[in-house]
């Protein structure tokens, strides 16, 4: 049964207007935590079960952390490096494979990123003491907020830099000043130069439209670029065996739009790995 938040008429099931008053029912109503039923918004008990809404007794719960430390001073140190494995684990289960967490665990203990994860570790133990000796329970949202975004960042750097064969990509090491950038404050075409890296791929790609070809532009535009006429096109990559613009990918403001290559199969530019490439980035002495 619902209830009109004007009138309190009993309303027909799935109304949004008041069949009394007229009153809209969506807008002004809240839901009871118990019985979940609709009530005006002004209501100070529950029209269906009687739960009230401003008792004391049903305060909002204690606020559950993410990142559950135990606050001894003598061993935060260990129970970050503790839930910093715990999140290495997530991300390998969310974006790899989970069968390989051994190894990124092994790649963690022989590459130089043990060192400064070990003086990183001692930094965020110390910013989650002074926290939490200054606001007691009152900082856990923002100590889980701090731990989460140090995590994210040295997982990012551990991955990006210690483990593409790990994980499977090569991704170059500019890309991990994006991490804190505010959106408002990006240029789209830096960063996409930032992280694709045109310089280290052998493709014919153009970046000066008034100087490129005009018959491979015109095939460009005829078999897959089709972007309106405000759109902006930062790169057109040409990967037609003929080197005429029939097959290939173009980046704009606003997407990508592409030919597949019949003759890439699973070599195609956006997921080959050069294993040259990935012996250069690994130091495991």
């Amino acid at each position: 049964m619902h209830i009109c938040p004007n009138c309190t008429v009993e309303l027909v099931s799935g109304a949004k207007f008041c069949h009394r008053c007229g009153d809209k029912v969506v807008l002004k109503s809240k839901s009871c935590p118990v019985c979940t039923q609709a009530n005006p918004i002004a209501s100070v008990f529950c029209h269906h079960c009687g739960f009230h809404f401003e008792s004391p007794q049903h305060k909002k719960a204690d606020y559950q952390p993410i990142f559950p430390f135990v606050f001894n001073q003598e061993s935060l140190s260990e129970q970050v490096r503790q839930l910093f494995f715990k999140s290495l684990r997530s991300r390998v289960e969310e974006e790899y494979d989970i069968e390989r967490y051994s190894d990124f665990v092994e790649r963690f203990y022989q590459s130089k990123f043990h060192s400064l994860y070990t003086a990183r570790a001692s930094q965020i133990a110390e910013d989650v003491w002074v926290q939490w000796n200054r606001f007691g329970k009152e900082a856990l949202p923002e100590i889980d907020r701090r731990v989460h975004e140090a995590f994210e960042g040295l997982l990012d750097y551990f991955i990006i830099q210690f483990c593409p064969d790990l994980s499977g990509m090569i991704l170059p090491e500019t890309i991990l000043k994006y991490e804190k950038v505010q959106v408002h404050t990006l240029k789209l075409w830096a960063m996409a130069q930032d992280y694709l890296a045109f310089d280290r791929e052998d493709e014919t790609f153009y970046f000066n439209f008034v100087e490129m070809d005009k018959e491979v532009l015109a095939q460009a535009c005829k078999y897959y670029l089709k972007a309106s006429r405000d759109e902006k096109v930062f790169v057109i990559c040409d990967l037609s065996l003929k080197q005429n613009g029939k097959e290939g990918f173009a980046l704009t403001d606003k997407g990508i739009y592409w030919k597949k290559c019949i003759w890439q199969g699973p070599e195609c530019w956006l997921q080959r790995i050069a294993s040259s490439q990935i012996r250069e980035r690994l130091d495991l002495t």
